[in-house]
């Protein structure tokens, strides 16, 4: 009967290459993880009451799992920032950049309206703007994230910019208008509806944000 030849050795080089990477993978997942309980525990409790224990708990790491990826508790807080900038990019891609083409100003609009109400109620409205919330507590008082959050307001201007810029050679909005200058006073607009459906419970703040918005940009 013919035996079988044995499957060839795995080399030692292959196996240390295949358990770095795993290691790697490992290392990466945790890390998004923090990222991720940061994020959420910040949005419904603020930075201040955001204890590094509460995070860990809810991941389940150690404390110096944490201090391994994040030196202090200021550059786990640039992570959670950026990590957010990066959903929320994201999500104005799908409202309002060129993922999906041929939709007008309106329609996209009501794109971002609906995500942001099911957002805001699927949590109970508990949960804000991570950038306006931020700023409200940390950026009269930490240069650092202030920076970073300027930055983030400035991306999200530019995004919706482009999309004003665009509607405009539709005939979509009002020729006078500064692209820049308009999505810079929606945003402002919009940060301050946002604290107040978080306050009352309500999608009312947020709906009334974008139909003032239309009303402005509307072509005479």
């Amino acid at each position: 009967m013919p035996v079988a030849a044995p499957a060839p050795a795995r080399s030692s080089s292959a196996a240390a290459r295949r358990s770095h990477a795993e290691r790697g993978e490992a290392r990466e997942d945790t890390r998004t993880r923090l990222v991720r309980a940061g994020i959420e525990t910040v949005l419904e409790r603020g930075w201040a009451a955001s204890g590094v224990d509460t995070i860990l708990r809810a991941v389940g790491v150690p404390k110096g799992s944490f201090y391994h990826y994040f030196p202090s508790k200021d550059d786990f807080g640039y992570a959670v920032l950026e990590g957010y900038q990066a959903f929320f990019l994201k999500r104005l891609g799908r409202c309002f950049g060129g993922d999906v083409p041929g939709r007008c100003l309106r329609e996209q609009f009501d794109a971002f309206l609906a995500e942001s109400l099911d957002g805001m109620a699927r949590h109970g409205w508990r949960r804000g703007c991570l950038v306006g919330a931020l700023g409200q507590e940390l950026g009269g008082l930490h240069e650092g994230f202030r920076g970073r959050l300027l930055a983030s307001l400035d991306a999200w201007g530019e995004v919706l910019a482009r999309a004003i810029a665009a509607a405009q050679a539709r005939g979509e909005v009002r020729p006078g208008l500064d692209p820049r200058q308009t999505a810079r006073g929606f945003w402002a607009a919009w940060e301050g509806a946002v604290l107040r459906a978080r306050l009352a419970r309500d999608g009312g703040p947020l709906e009334a944000a974008v139909a003032d918005f239309r009303r402005l940009v509307a072509p005479d």
